[in-house]
């Protein structure tokens, strides 16, 4: 559990606040998606927060906080088109969008936090680590920045170590 989930756990409303500012228009955006109403959209995702406050304590990661959110606003977009009459005529072609959909916007939350771990590496580190994910070899590498071969590796454990340290659970995801 890292200290951000620790903090939420806790009830910091400055944990709150981040992950509101972080969450809310993507998950707005992915209501949309059902309910083709901005307003809406903003309710329900506004009711999701609000439910994910109440039960903090459950969430041990925050990438499970975030896969729950997506599904709760999902289930609540849902069921407002049910409860409103509204419905969606999808066929399996469309459903299976619908479900590829889902997955790539939680990747895409997954990417986009690696990223930013990614991104507060040393400077020597980011430097390397982003040569390493485009797949240039250590002796490409090397002589693309200028540095011994030796330096490369080392910068790139630095790297790998930092990272571990920081994703746990989505360390693996760099690799894929």
């Amino acid at each position: 559990m890292n200290s951000t989930t620790v903090l939420f756990n806790n009830g910091n409303k400055i944990s709150l606040k981040e992950l509101y500012n972080n969450l809310f228009a993507p998950l707005c955006s992915y209501s949309n998606k059902y309910v083709k109403s901005t307003e809406i959209a903003g309710d329900i995702v506004q009711e999701v927060f609000i439910k994910v406050w109440k039960k903090r304590k459950d969430f041990t990661t925050i990438y499970a906080l975030r896969s729950f959110m997506y599904l709760a606003v999902r289930n609540a977009s849902l069921n407002y088109l049910r409860d409103n009459g509204k419905t969606i005529s999808l066929d399996a072609e469309k459903l299976q969008e619908r479900l590829d959909d889902d997955h790539l916007i939680i990747e895409e939350e997954v990417h986009l936090m690696i990223r930013k771990e990614v991104d507060k590496l040393p400077k020597a580190c980011k430097k390397v680590f982003d040569l390493t994910l485009m797949d240039l070899s250590i002796s490409e590498i090397s002589e693309c920045l200028g540095i011994s071969k030796n330096t490369v590796r080392n910068q790139r454990a630095q790297a790998r170590r930092i990272l571990k340290t920081q994703l746990k659970d989505k360390f693996y995801l760099l690799f894929i």
